[in-house]
């Protein structure tokens, strides 16, 4: 009897009843956890997903180590964190296999292992993770762990590209534009470019609207240089801002404008850029675009000099014979608060 069809038959269906209310009640703590979190209650949302987690529920494993990582309702231990993202990872999940693959790199919670960084990162990008799918790109590039291969860069960059991932799209037009791993195509890079762009890259704006000002890989194109330009220098790139000085400087595509020059070659200038420091400089020693200030070109100067920048050094000596000694030391004390005023911008 032990072993009749029968009661083999009806054991099975016990099992099954048993494993799907299992998986109902996992379910179940795992939509409480979810709302705990919610409302603010961490640690009752830390229990709920502690016990979705423990019945085998991916999603509470990896909201469970999200938790542990950050010290949200629980002490923060990246160990704890590393074990449930790894229970989620042998599952399939690729987000989580993509966050191990980050804590062997790191040797975060575990101890740092370069074969189980690239196992894991394979293993996501394979699952068509496009973060990890970059970040094999980026691998494959610069040989950082594993053997370089610039063909296999190129391939990975374009899985992730191909999902709208914008610095995958900007390594790609690198990679078209500089022939790595590719065949060389500037017209492609320039696509890839915009791509990345439209979606607010601010090296892909940058770079698209120097492309259009030269015409490489499209027609020469001063308004589209301009409005690519205009994108970046407002996300802070400071290229940018210099370049769109020396635009409007040289009435390129536009009418020459010294004073918006000079307006571009501030901005610039405040961020640190040797070049546009040097064309402000100039600028006031000439009085073009800017009143004619001596103590101010020779701020300017200093700030650009002591970056190297060619010809601030010289150019300094020959406006030091034009200046009162007390002109000099005006200038050196306004040069030290701008330094210090950009040191602190660029930690901030």
């Amino acid at each position: 009897m032990r072993n009749s069809p029968l009661m083999r038959t009806l054991l099975l269906l016990l099992l099954i009843a048993a494993s799907g209310q299992s998986v109902a009640d996992a379910q179940r703590d795992y939509n409480l956890g979810i709302e705990a979190y919610r409302d603010g209650d961490l640690a009752e949302a830390a229990d709920y997903f502690e016990r979705s987690a423990g019945k085998g529920y991916v999603e509470a494993q990896v909201e469970l180590a999200g938790m542990y990582l950050k010290g949200e309702g629980v002490e923060k231990d990246a160990a704890d964190a590393a074990s449930w993202y790894l229970k989620a990872a042998r599952q399939g999940h690729a987000g989580s296999q993509y966050k191990l693959a980050q804590l062997f790199r790191e040797g975060n919670g575990v101890t740092r292992d370069t074969t189980r960084t690239y196992r894991w990162l394979r293993r996501a990008a394979l699952q068509g993770l496009a973060d990890a799918q970059y970040d094999l790109g980026l691998a494959y590039l610069h040989g950082d762990g594993i053997r370089q291969d610039s063909t296999r860069a190129a391939r990975w960059f374009l899985h992730a590209a191909e999902q709208g991932l914008a610095r995958a799209q900007y390594q790609l037009a690198a990679a078209y534009f500089q022939g790595t791993g590719v065949e060389k195509d500037a017209g492609l890079a320039a696509r890839w470019l915009k791509r990345a762009a439209e979606q607010g890259d601010e090296k892909s704006q940058f770079d698209l609207g120097m492309l259009h000002a030269y015409g490489t890989g499209v027609e020469q194109d001063y308004d589209e240089a301009i409005y690519w330009l205009v994108e970046a220098a407002g996300q802070g790139s400071s290229q940018a801002q210099f370049n769109l000085g020396v635009i409007h400087e040289r009435g390129l595509g536009v009418e020459e404008d010294l004073g918006k020059a000079a307006e571009w070659f501030r901005k610039a200038a405040e961020r640190g850029d040797p070049a546009a420091q040097f064309s402000l400089g100039k600028l006031h020693v000439l009085g073009k675009g800017l009143p004619t200030d001596y103590v101010m070109a020779y701020t300017w100067l200093t700030l650009a000099a002591a970056q190297e920048y060619p010809d601030a050094t010289r150019s300094l000596r020959i406006l030091e014979e034009q200046m009162s000694p007390h002109q000099v030391g005006e200038a050196q004390k306004i040069s030290r608060e701008l330094w210090n005023s950009i040191r602190q911008s660029s930690l901030d």
